[in-house]
């Protein structure tokens, strides 16, 4: 079981600021068992979840869950 210090609050007001996310929102899964999760659409054409928006998200004291590519865009999970 891990400790769970991330802060989707700050995280999900950085990480917008970067020049390639086209959309960032907070998406509440505790309904499904979940939680909540900062999901990230970058895009079009980017391949790769860039340095930028990594360091944004580790200030925040987040991590990437899964990316996976969707038409000319990219989403990623935050926890």
């Amino acid at each position: 079981m891990s400790v769970q210090t991330a802060n989707l609050e700050a995280a999900a007001e950085a990480v917008p600021k970067h020049p390639t996310v086209h959309d960032a929102r907070l998406i509440d899964r505790r309904d499904q068992g979940g939680r909540r999760v900062l999901e990230i659409v970058l895009g079009p054409d980017v391949d790769r979840v860039p340095p930028g928006v990594l360091r944004a998200l580790a200030d925040a004291d987040c991590g990437i869950k899964a990316v996976q590519p969707q038409g000319a865009f990219l989403s990623a999970i935050a926890e």
